[in-house]
């Protein structure tokens, strides 16, 4: 049945394609950068508080993006500098995300040479011959050569501005593809650096355990000369050996996670398991955190985060795929050429009277597509809005992980304190109880709970220093992956 909307349709359209011919526009929305509420500070901890902890959070103009392979000598290390530097370059992940990025470059190249002519050559040569059947009495079957050459050309003027959107859709692939190798790069180093800082953990807590067991096997060797001596028990000196013997079970298994911990650190670093065992088998200190931390404020975040950098070019590469979609709607123009020669004869195959050549416009309308286009316009809208709830989604998730790195951080600082303060006092304890102990002034459980609980302050402490340095790779990847400072 004919559609009775068809000729209101044809005329809006045609007055449509007159005003866009002269005045030059391209169909579809232009993209906006889309505006978001931020807050003015971070929830998750004070900055520049009156009594800080021993590293500041330093709310300044940090909007640049840094080398992501410098920023972290701010922890003073070179064996992590060095680790970080290799990773960025060696790394097969990142390899991958620089080859996605030359696959999007390549992508835009193809979707911009639609803006250009095409020429194509060819060349054909055909001998033919009559069917018997097909001649006329008295003749006999004909033969011919046929050879043909020559150049064909056809461009597509974007008078309607299609093709400029579906190059501006791929420039914003690009910059996705661009931006994710970034997130790619600030999650690898960030993964490199809490490898890193945990094997120096790990490291510190056999120094602990080793160093305890020294203590504890010096008890021992005193308990066992008073049991011997008959001044002590045989249940004390079942006490001493059983705390040996338990602090003596932890080195196996930290053993084991140092080894762990080094070859998933060469793997990171694109090489075989083993390759880091023996460089950094030798025990280091935890990475101490940075006097002050420049974090910014919540609104540069959006300007140095590249998974938000990442959804708002995917946002702007959907925007531009509707004008792509809406092009549709309108006529095409096409301009085709052609130069060539034809010929029976190779002898004369290229000379003047065998030249032919034509040119001319040709104009193709898709005037009723039951409702197809629409249809692809729509959708592209709704990718569209699927991608900007993405991008709001993204923003949310960012200040989520900012604010609770930050929370962590300032937290994680006054732990580390207190434990400071109880290893110390621990440390008082069980040299006061072991000169008591000595003297018999004091029961043998004294020294076992003063030697218990200075191995677990101990250890404790390694534990939170280990944490807070983490915490800050957390915070630094969180925040984008570094900073620079404006001044």
């Amino acid at each position: 049945m004919f559609n009775k909307k068809l000729p209101h349709r044809l005329t809006f359209l045609a007055a449509a394609t007159m005003g866009l011919w002269l005045g030059g526009c391209t169909v579809g929305p232009n993209f906006h950068p889309p505006q978001v509420a931020m807050p003015k500070h971070w929830a998750g901890g004070k900055i520049n508080a009156a009594t800080p902890p021993a590293a500041k959070l330093q709310s300044i103009i940090t909007t640049k993006r840094a080398h992501l392979a410098t920023w972290w000598t701010k922890f003073h290390d070179p064996e992590l500098t060095a680790l970080i530097q290799q990773a960025a370059t060696r790394n097969l992940t990142i390899l991958q995300a620089q080859v996605a990025i030359r696959q999007a470059r390549y992508a835009r190249d193809i979707a911009a040479a639609n803006l250009g002519p095409f020429v194509n050559a060819n060349a054909s040569y055909q001998r033919s011959g009559t069917s018997n059947n097909l001649t006329k009495a008295g003749h006999t079957r004909s033969t011919s050569n046929f050879y043909q050459s020559g150049l064909s050309a056809s461009w597509e003027l974007d008078i309607f501005g299609g093709v400029k959107r579906a190059v501006q859709a791929a420039n914003y692939n690009l910059a996705a593809a661009d931006e994710n190798s970034h997130t790619v790069m600030i999650t690898l180093l960030s993964e490199v650096a809490t490898d890193y800082i945990t094997l120096r953990g790990v490291q510190q807590q056999l120094f602990v355990a080793r160093t305890n067991i020294h203590l504890q096997q010096q008890t021992v060797t005193l308990t066992r000369r008073q049991f011997k001596n008959g001044l002590n028990t045989e249940l004390a000196l079942a006490d001493a050996e059983s705390q040996l013997a338990t602090t003596e079970s932890q080195i196996a298994p930290l053993q084991t996670q140092q080894q762990q911990l080094i070859y998933a650190l060469s793997v990171l670093l694109g090489q075989p398991p083993a390759a880091l065992l023996r460089q950094l088998s030798t025990p280091g200190t935890i990475p101490p955190v940075p006097p002050s931390v420049p974090i910014g404020l919540p609104a540069q975040l959006l300007l140095r985060r590249p998974d938000v950098r990442t959804a708002e070019s995917q946002l702007a590469a959907a925007t531009a795929e509707i004008g792509v979609a809406t092009a549709e709607l309108y006529p095409t123009f096409v301009i085709n050429g052609n130069l060539g020669f034809s010929s029976q004869n190779a002898a004369n195959w290229f000379d003047s009277n065998s030249l032919n050549w034509g040119i001319g416009p040709s104009v193709s309308w898709a005037i009723f597509s039951s409702g197809q286009i629409e249809s692809s316009i729509h959708q592209n809208e709704a990718i569209r809005d699927e991608y900007y709830l993405a991008y709001r989604q993204s923003v949310l998730t960012a200040l989520q992980q900012v604010d609770s790195a930050i929370a962590a951080y300032t937290h994680e600082q006054e732990h580390e304190k207190a434990l400071q303060a109880a290893v110390k006092a621990s440390q008082q304890a069980t040299k006061l109880s072991l000169e008591l102990y000595k003297a018999g002034l004091t029961d043998f459980l004294n020294v076992l709970q003063a030697q218990q609980s200075l191995y677990a302050a101990q250890n404790s402490l390694v534990l939170s220093k280990l944490a807070l340095s983490n915490d800050l790779v957390s915070l630094y990847q969180a925040l984008g992956g570094g900073w620079h400072h404006q001044k």
